[in-house]
């Protein structure tokens, strides 16, 4: 099992490039659709948890997935197989970077590789997207974006503001249906 975990966090950290969000469709496909080890609505919840966490999404999530499967040795080969590929790979281009840098080519594979960071940032959002459900999730999806957008307000005041809203407007909605 733990060399399943440290394989497949390995071939996420491999096979994207643009940083921790643009690694989330690839873990939701491996972990999700590929392995079953949760379902698509835990893995929701993992995003929520890692994102208000300190620290890259994509390692947050590699840890708090394998420590679920796993326990500590699954969120060590989990959090290992992630960051791998990336500390080989940056290793390599550091060795290489003049060269690569200010070769027509090395401008080239940058150059292609940011729109398809983009497209694979809105593939998550929309998939996200259509997973709001309630009119608490849509104030609360409209207010960040709009804070985010017009008021480049800080992520981790939207993330406390949001988590408060919760405990406040929606915990007794979850009790309710609990108490039922």
């Amino acid at each position: 099992m733990l060399f399943q975990l440290f394989f497949s966090f390995f071939k996420v950290g491999s096979f994207t490039f643009g940083g921790g969000y643009a690694m989330l469709p690839v873990i939701q496909r491996e972990v999700v659709e590929h392995r079953g080890w949760v379902d698509e609505k835990e893995f929701l919840e993992v995003l929520g948890v890692s994102q208000s966490g300190p620290g890259a999404v994509a390692i947050n999530t590699a840890i708090y997935l394998g420590y679920k499967i796993h326990g500590i040795p699954g969120s060590i080969a989990a959090t290992l197989g992630v960051v791998t590929p990336s500390f080989l790979i940056i290793l390599a281009i550091a060795t290489l970077l003049q060269f690569v840098v200010y070769h027509p080519v090395g401008q080239g594979f940058f150059a292609g590789i940011r729109p398809a960071v983009v497209g694979l940032l809105i593939s998550v959002t929309i998939n996200m997207f259509k997973k709001l459900e309630g009119i608490h999730s849509w104030f609360l999806f409209f207010l960040s974006a709009l804070s985010l957008i017009f008021f480049s307000t800080h992520p981790a005041f939207i993330i406390l503001f949001s988590a408060l809203y919760g405990g406040i407007f929606l915990s007794k909605n979850i009790v309710k249906v609990r108490g039922e």
